[in-house]
């Protein structure tokens, strides 16, 4: 927030020179003053040149942006329900630590806290903007794709979770006591032991155990990787036969059920959400480079070589960041 402090000052002062005008001192070669000091002229070119040079970065971005967007999501509902909650989430930490909101953000240089939500709503639609251009952009040999080799029906399972203490906090078991207790339950399932039982009795899944370890249906991607694979893998009403291992701890799983999976029509919209995602995750330059085809999209040009030279930069940093 920091950078807002100088951002307001900036702005207005490459405003005022930008629109000097008729009726302002002029040296002789034509240029127009901007200030005098100590006997000495600043021009209103050299001035701009030096704003341009070290702020310009933190200013284009912004402008060029909430002009796209502004115009693309013009009183959105959904967007303007999220800048409110975001801000009452502000709003509630700083409550409880003592502290007034409204006041921290003048401190950071923000006019009001208007100024400070057209901050938290440009954030929310260049997101809003990245999901759009993705899913629209999304080929329908690419949905095929997805649909044929990773969708997939629901199922359903129980689990008993044995925890790892892996920071050293005492919540949970040694690696090596619990894989032997989650070894030593599915000898007790191999000998006839109700799994649900046995789940109430040992899990250490505070939000299934009193359900007999039931997570209900789910589908893919819904769960950590190692327990997904391990769940599709079985057959209704089998269990592992070796304790799964997940940042969790041991699982031992039971797989209860299964659905056919939905057809390609009816599962579309969610393959799109799944496949957004994925390009996200696999790309961590993607919000970057959308950003930059949407803004070229909506016909960005530079005039001015150094402005242009400056957002070359400005998305090389953007890369770099990411990475």
């Amino acid at each position: 927030m920091k950078k807002k402090v100088f951002l307001g000052v900036i702005v207005t002062l490459m405003l005022v020179i930008l629109t000097t005008g008729c009726g302002k001192t002029k040296l002789k070669n034509g240029e127009e003053v901007a200030i005098q000091v100590n006997g000495e002229s600043i021009t209103a070119d050299t001035l701009y040149d030096k704003l341009r040079e070290k702020y310009a970065k933190y200013l284009i971005i912004n402008e060029i942006d909430k002009e796209i967007f502004d115009t693309i999501y013009k009183n959105d509902e959904e967007i303007e329900a999220q800048v409110k909650e975001q801000y009452e989430y502000y709003e509630s930490q700083y409550s409880q630590s003592g502290s007034s909101l409204e006041e921290t953000i003048k401190s950071y240089g923000y006019k009001n806290t208007d100024e400070f939500k057209d901050e938290l709503r440009l954030n929310i639609q260049r997101t809003k903007a990245v999901d759009d251009y993705l899913r629209d952009n999304i080929k329908d040999s690419e949905i095929q794709k997805y649909y044929d080799e990773t969708y997939a029906g629901q199922i359903s399972a129980k689990h008993i979770l044995i925890k790892v203490d892996s920071t050293g906090s005492g919540d949970g078991l040694s690696d090596e006591d619990a894989l032997n207790k989650a070894k030593d339950l599915i000898n007790q399932l191999n000998d006839g032991a109700d799994f649900s039982e046995l789940a109430k009795e040992n899990s250490d899944d505070t939000g299934s155990a009193s359900n007999g370890g039931d997570l209900g249906y789910f589908g893919k991607g819904q769960m950590v990787s190692e327990f997904e694979d391990a769940a599709y893998g079985l057959g209704v009403n089998e269990y592992t036969k070796e304790p799964v291992k997940t940042s969790y701890g041991y699982h031992i799983i039971l797989k209860t059920g299964e659905k056919e999976k939905e057809s390609l029509e009816n599962a579309k919209a969610e393959i799109i959400e799944k496949i957004v995602a994925k390009k996200k995750e696999e790309d961590v330059n993607i919000q970057a480079k959308t950003l930059d085809k949407i803004r070229k999209n909506y016909g960005l040009k530079f005039k001015d070589s150094k402005l242009k030279s400056i957002y070359k930069e400005y998305m090389e940093d953007q890369t770099a960041s990411a990475e």
